[in-house]
């Protein structure tokens, strides 16, 4: 465990990036940036995790066109496991910037990031979409995302498995100096009642950081921090996410969610995902990809059997979404072995090997995942 607190803090702020020390959060970019007229291009759900954390594994937005936090470093600064201080770019050392972002902390541990920043947007008008049949969910989500008239679009289930269950679509234009757009325009030919949907308009800022006041009310109300969360997120091939995602909420009873839980499903244009080691499912003709989350939060006072009998859950439903094509997003509680890294890598294995002999030869940089068993 290494604490990057002492890596804090914003080094620099110009016209289309930052560069920040590894321990900043990305709320504090974001809160920096906004003074500058710049916005984070792939600001996730919650922004209170670090730069250095976020970029270790992926970093997914609920944007959908704009790729992951990985897609947008100009260079990073790293400790590699050799013990020097290295500077990577596109440009300088490229394989090993490569293997960083979304490493897992496998081949060096980042010190310091230069990120990309975009011109802030002014407000941000969202639109709440309740549905009953999972079909006409879907629907809408594919229309909303070809479209390309919104920057948001995800959906959420609030205590699935339990009487009156509803499906959420959450839409979210941003816009400039002009304006939102009209609601009826973006909505239109979509199957949901428009009696039903509830708009929001918001500044940005109070747009981005809508999650975090969300966690610090669960904090307060549900001592949340103390929960047992053991979480399940993959990546879905757009030919099968109806099927993977209604398998899994049928099965689910309320205690596989809980009341300080819930479940997420963040569609994504597969052209702006690049990075090498963010592993996606194998192409299937679309040009969408959809990540599925199952955030459970366990009672309080949860023990041990819990914990357990979620792991023994989340291993069966992944083996199942592998099964029809789905990838590991590399957060949670998933038993994980080095067969299973193998798999996940696939043709990448043979030269993420031969980095992590290069780079880690003593193979001291985050053990705990067993990507590199000794």
């Amino acid at each position: 465990m290494v604490d990057a607190t002492a890596l804090s803090g914003i080094r620099a702020v110009g016209p289309d990036r930052a560069t920040v020390g590894a321990g900043t959060t990305w709320l504090e970019l974001a809160r920096a940036a906004a003074t500058h007229g710049l916005a984070i291009p792939a600001a996730t759900g919650y922004l209170g995790l670090t730069v250095g954390g976020t970029l270790s594994v992926g970093g997914i937005p609920p944007a959908v066109a704009c790729g992951a936090q990985v897609d947008h470093v100009h260079a990073l600064q790293i400790v590699t496991g050799d013990g020097e201080l290295r500077r990577c770019s596109p440009s300088e050392d490229p394989d090993l910037f490569g293997a960083v972002l979304a490493g897992l902390g496998q081949f060096g541990i980042i010190t310091e990031a230069t990120v990309g920043l975009v011109p802030a947007p002014v407000a941000v008008r969202g639109w709440s979409i309740p549905y009953r049949e999972p079909a006409a969910f879907f629907a809408d989500l594919r229309t909303l995302v070809r479209r390309g008239e919104v920057t948001e679009v995800f959906g959420d289930w609030w205590r699935p498995g339990e009487a009156g269950e509803v499906h959420h679509l959450n839409a979210f234009a941003f816009a400039g100096p002009s304006g939102p757009p009209d609601g009826a325009h973006v909505l239109r030919g979509l199957t949901a009642d428009p009696a039903a949907i509830e708009v929001e308009d918001t500044g940005y800022l109070e747009h981005i950081t809508r999650i975090d006041t969300a966690v610090a009310d669960l904090r307060a109300g549900l001592g949340w921090d103390a929960l047992v969360k053991p979480w399940l997120t993959v990546w879905l091939p757009d030919s099968r996410v109806e099927e993977v995602v209604g398998d899994v909420l049928a099965d689910l009873a309320p205690v596989d969610v809980g009341v300080g839980g819930f479940v997420l499903l963040y569609t994504h244009r597969r052209a702006a995902l690049t990075r090498p080691s963010l592993r996606l499912p194998a192409p299937d003709g679309s040009d969408l990809v959809h990540l599925f989350t199952l955030m459970t939060a366990g009672p309080p006072g949860a023990d041990t059997g819990f914990a357990e009998a979620m792991r023994i859950r989340n291993r069966a439903l992944y083996g199942r979404a592998r099964d029809v094509g789905a990838t590991r997003y590399p957060i949670g509680t998933l038993p994980f072995d080095a067969a299973d890294w193998r798999a996940h890598y696939g043709e990448r294995w043979p030269e993420l090997q031969a980095l992590k002999r290069r780079y880690d030869p003593a193979g001291i940089l985050t053990p705990g995942h067993s990507v590199f068993p000794g």
